[in-house]
């Protein structure tokens, strides 16, 4: 297993990719939203402008996993803060500490982007929710939904 510095275009580029993607919105969509469908050109445009890493976990020449991350300057505190956009490691894989090595270098690429910390979503309940608190991340804050519209 590897996880390292990858692109968009090398995720595209994975023949499993398409399905990883299918497995990730299976278990992260939000009732009342849309059903997930990412915006490819979107990564590779943030990415393009420097403002997109992508980390991809790697296993018998498959990705098995990825997180992009986002560092923009928030204008409440005047730095960057890295947030991970997009986490996710295929149930199947989650016993082969990808996850954790991705989060690691999404850890040491933070930091080389001057965040002084890393913001980590999870769905509620959810298989990283409950692994967070027990490698050093703590609740920050919940984030509410309510639906508006049906379109």
């Amino acid at each position: 297993m590897n996880v390292q510095l990858s692109s968009v275009a090398e995720l595209e580029g994975d023949p499993g990719f398409a399905a990883l993607l299918a497995e990730y919105a299976g278990e992260s969509s939000i009732a009342g939203m849309p059903p997930p469908v990412a915006k490819m050109e979107s990564y590779r445009e943030l990415e393009a402008r420097g403002l997109l890493q992508v980390l991809s976990a790697t296993h018998g020449g498959r990705v098995i996993g990825f997180l992009t991350l986002l560092a923009p300057v928030l204008p409440h505190y005047g730095v960057p803060v890295a947030v991970s956009e997009s986490f996710f490691v295929a149930r199947a894989d989650r016993g082969t500490g990808a996850g954790l090595q991705l989060l690691r270098a999404a850890e040491d690429m933070a930091r080389r982007l001057g965040s002084p910390g890393l913001l980590v979503s999870a769905p509620f309940e959810g298989d990283l929710f409950k692994v967070l608190p027990r490698i050093g991340y703590a609740e920050a804050s919940r984030v509410f939904f309510k639906k508006l519209s049906d379109g």
